[in-house]
């Protein structure tokens, strides 16, 4: 006897989704006649169809309306799921408005005093196309229309495809942007633990490392944990071996000069033991070592030193309390700062300070230092404060640029401006490019557009996409207004770039914190020379900063020399009133400068 064979079920709708819809805008009139309600409860369980295809599924309810009291059943269930998402898009509506409202009332209630008025209400043809809608889908649902189904799905469609809410027309490339945060890297610092980087001040049972004695923990077990630690330890141990006892065995007889010289051939000791070169966090346990700061004295025996009670960050001897310099007071504070900012840095990351938003109305003449501009921008800040030391960092650039324009009178009829940044930095200059908006195009309300050029050979030491720089777009109020900044790269040296076909003629041209005095630049090449002539040539205001008071008049006696011509000095070598005051630890003269900031001293010529 034959075994049963299973008769296979007959499909009343294709497979494939196309061809469903093909049918949908052809209709097959025998198709439709042969549906029977035995076939619409088998489409009903059917798995491979069970998901939610709301234009198949309306227009197949349509069809067999008549014809099926489960097909009139499944049209009711898909009234309800679409009152629902009705409700789900009008809630969602009035979230997105009262959002849109608190973003516009935040962005532009500083923008008041503009002589046109801004509006700060959101654009609302959308909602009113969602209000309308409901409006006739309520309507046709009383009224029990048949062809309620593909009006909703038309009109969601239509809604769909609309562009997002937008005070300027916008493009995809202009989405297409990033910006460049500089990461800070890590410290070491003889006040905090190396593995956990807790504060050692004030703390009972501060440990060193007992082999290269060099780290210090807050416990054997942190020190005994530190990992990372190890391979260094053991090259430092070899090269104090070699030496001494100590690595810094005998340095009590050395000049300041020796013994800064003496660090640097440490390291370079060091480097050959491992074979590889040391980090910057690694070369500062031999650049800013515990030592006694006398430089007499420079005592290294862990317990004979003792550390200042307030920052931590300066050793004595512990006989001899005298050893501690009576100038240390005015650095105390800023040590403190230092050391407060690494703690922030460590346990949260890098420190955003509060931006600003208020774009002035008239240009701040009046204003002479960072606080002044801090004031007209609405910035409340303490002086002292982790975050205020940060935001001077990031607004000491354009706003240096800005005073020196000021003194130069070109800010008052220029709708263009042109700034040319020689040596520049990655780290530095091109961290947060937003900063050029914030802190100069928002106070120059003349200016209609800011070209902001990077010259530097070592530019893009970390392979960053210019293109995707260059990207870097305004706020919505300047865009509305057809205010720009736009942002240049010339990976390469001034001179060289100035012969390029891209060159930009400038209205002033940067040496931040360049050392023109140093003879060791790129390449440990002299470049300066030629590059100081090209700019000298071009006849425009020149600004140099530097971090210390010893550098100023050995840049500007360089660039006199170097420019072949004769220059007004505008500004003498003189203290930045828009210097960084984050404090940074200073290698070259730590015996007299600690410390150092960015632009802390200036120039300009002419």
């Amino acid at each position: 006897m034959k075994p049963h064979k299973k008769k296979p079920r007959q499909r009343n709708r294709p497979r494939n989704k196309a061809n469903r819809l093909k049918n949908l805008e052809i209709p097959d009139e025998s198709i439709n006649e042969e549906i029977t309600e035995t076939t619409i409860k088998a489409e009903e369980t059917d798995d491979d169809d069970s998901l939610p295809e709301l234009i198949d599924e309306t227009n197949d309810s349509l069809n067999n309306r008549d014809q099926s009291s489960s097909g009139y059943k499944a049209f009711e269930n898909l009234e309800n799921v679409l009152k629902q998402n009705i409700q789900k898009l009008s809630r969602k509506e009035e979230i997105l408005k009262d959002e849109l409202k608190a973003v516009s009332d935040d962005q532009f209630r500083d923008s008041a005093l503009q002589n046109t008025e801004i509006s700060t209400e959101p654009n609302n043809q959308q909602n009113v196309f969602i209000h309308n809608l409901q409006q006739q889908m309520e309507s046709m649902m009383a009224n029990g229309s048949e062809d309620l189904p593909q009006t909703i799905m038309e009109n969601l469609k239509k809604m769909l495809n609309q562009a997002p809410i937008s005070d300027v027309e916008t493009s995809d490339e202009e989405d297409e942007f990033i910006e460049y945060i500089y990461k800070p890297r890590k410290y070491f610092l003889i006040s905090l633990c190396n593995l956990c980087k807790c504060d050692l001040c004030g703390r009972t049972g501060m440990v060193q490392c007992s082999r290269c004695k060099l780290s210090y923990y807050c416990s054997k077990g942190h020190m005994r944990s530190d990992i990372e630690h190890r391979q260094l330890c053991f090259a430092l141990k070899q090269v104090a071996d070699s030496s001494g006892e100590h690595i810094f065995y005998k340095c009590s007889n050395f000049t300041s000069e020796q013994f800064r010289s003496y660090r640097i051939i440490t390291i370079r000791n060091v480097e050959a033991v491992i074979n590889r070169p040391l980090t910057a966090t690694e070369q500062e346990l031999i650049l800013f070592g515990r030592l006694c700061c006398n430089v007499k004295c420079r005592e290294y025996r862990f317990e004979k030193l003792i550390n200042c009670n307030n920052c931590g960050m300066v050793s004595y001897c512990r006989e001899n309390p005298q050893h501690l310099p009576n100038d240390h007071e005015k650095w105390c504070k800023a040590f403190q700062l230092f050391k407060q900012l690494i703690i922030h840095q460590e346990k949260f990351g890098r420190l955003e300070p509060q931006l600003p938003k208020k774009i002035l109305k008239d240009l701040p003449v009046n204003c002479c230092k960072t606080k002044d501009i801090y004031k007209k921008l609405n910035i409340n800040l303490t002086e002292n404060s982790c975050e205020y030391a940060a935001l001077t960092q990031l607004s000491t650039v354009p706003l240096t640029s800005w005073y020196t324009l000021k003194l130069c009178d070109q800010l008052r009829d220029n709708q263009e401006l042109t700034i040319h940044l020689i040596g520049a930095e990655i780290d530095f200059e091109v961290d947060i490019l937003h900063k050029w908006e914030l802190f100069f195009l928002h106070i120059t309300p003349t200016l209609r557009r800011l070209n902001v050029v990077f010259v530097g050979p070592e530019l893009n030491a970390c392979n960053i996409s210019f293109d995707q720089l260059k990207k870097t777009k305004c706020c919505r109020f300047c865009r509305k207004n057809k205010r720009t900044v736009s942002y240049y790269f010339a990976a390469n040296i001034y001179h060289e770039y100035c012969r390029t076909v891209d060159f930009l003629k400038p209205h002033l041209i940067c040496f931040f914190n360049a050392g023109l005095y140093r003879s060791t630049g790129y390449k440990m090449e002299d470049t300066w020379p030629e590059t100081i002539l090209t700019a000298s040539q071009l006849k425009v205001p020149v600004v140099v900063t530097a971090y210390t008071e010893y550098e100023m008049p050995l840049d500007l006696s360089r660039f006199l020399q170097e420019s072949n011509r004769h220059l007004n000095v505008i500004l003498p070598p003189h203290l930045n009133p828009f210097a960084s005051v984050k404090p940074e630890r200073n290698f070259i003269s730590d015996d007299e400068v600690p410390l150092m900031f960015k632009n802390y001293y200036c120039f300009v010529v002419e």
